[in-house]
């Protein structure tokens, strides 16, 4: 269905936003912000294929001055309910059908095995040559370690960073080969915690923000699945609070010096905020258990 809008592009956003967070857990709601304006809504008990794109859902997108929704017959009620809560909020006018049906090209794809096929050794043996250039130009490290990254990351952010008792443990027993990066990628965590705060909001998703910031590759969701099966690894003790971890950013793939997952809480609100829970290796997940 197409809507006009009614509000500005940022505003409308920021609604479904708040609209995804109220209804996580009453509709078991998931939501992946994308850059452009494009929001992927599914349903938490959907089956984890590969990714979001693989799973029945809506896709919310902005074009001119219009909002597109592409949304699979099972899911229609995730349209109507959202549909609904932006005309009673004045954002978006009476639909109608989309005279065009298009065909869906996920263009961030990078890798062969992000769509579930063997890479080559080949492409590995290029991977590696590509690593072994950059680290050949890579200027003087500033930190030794992780863990001496994390902790001036740490006095640098503030109360906007809050690490755990495991991220601590975690970052000094990981063996990534980049604390630089790891400084990097914590302190503009905390940023976007800041900027969260001091604007009441982003304006647009975390994933968005912290690439823009950084060019960070932040995962907002881990499939529910994985989270139930995984309840241990996927959330820490903070406060008296259990809090879930699903949150990350990830840093190449491989062995444990070429990998790295920054695992955290996002800020429920404006104002809270950012909480380290791990530093280091991929959690395990459906498909993958280290």
């Amino acid at each position: 269905m197409i809507y006009p809008l009614l509000k500005p592009a940022k505003q409308l956003m920021e609604k479904v936003q708040l609209w995804a967070r109220i209804h996580r857990d009453r509709l078991g709601i998931l939501a992946e912000y994308r850059p452009n304006w494009e929001v992927r809504l599914i349903a938490a008990t959907q089956p984890p294929i590969l990714d979001a794109d693989n799973i029945a859902g809506c896709t919310l997108s902005i074009r001119d001055n219009t909002l597109v929704v592409a949304c699979c017959v099972a899911c229609a009620s995730i349209e109507k309910h959202i549909a609904d809560f932006l005309r009673k909020g004045k954002l978006i006018g009476p639909g109608r059908p989309s005279e065009d049906i298009e065909i869906f090209r996920r263009k961030n794809i990078r890798y062969a095995h992000e769509m579930g096929r063997a890479v080559s050794e080949e492409a590995k043996a290029k991977r590696r040559e590509r690593r072994e250039a950059a680290v050949s130009v890579r200027p003087a490290a500033r930190f030794n370690s992780v863990i001496e990254a994390t902790l001036a990351a740490e006095a640098e952010s503030g109360k906007w960073l809050i690490l755990s008792i495991r991220a601590k443990e975690t970052a000094k027993a990981t063996r990534y080969a980049d604390p630089d990066y790891v400084y990097r990628a914590l302190v503009d965590l905390a940023q976007t915690a800041k900027h969260n705060a001091e604007n009441k909001g982003l304006g647009t998703s975390w994933a968005d923000f912290l690439g823009q910031l950084g060019s960070h590759d932040f995962v907002p969701n881990t499939s529910p699945n994985t989270i139930q099966r995984y309840y241990n690894e996927y959330h820490i003790s903070h406060e008296g609070e259990d809090l879930c971890i699903a949150a990350h950013i990830r840093q190449g793939n491989g062995s444990a010096q070429d990998c790295l997952r920054i695992y955290v809480v996002q800020p429920r609100k404006p104002g809270d905020p950012i909480i380290i829970g791990q530093i280091g290796a991929h959690l395990p997940t459906d498909g993958r258990a280290h």
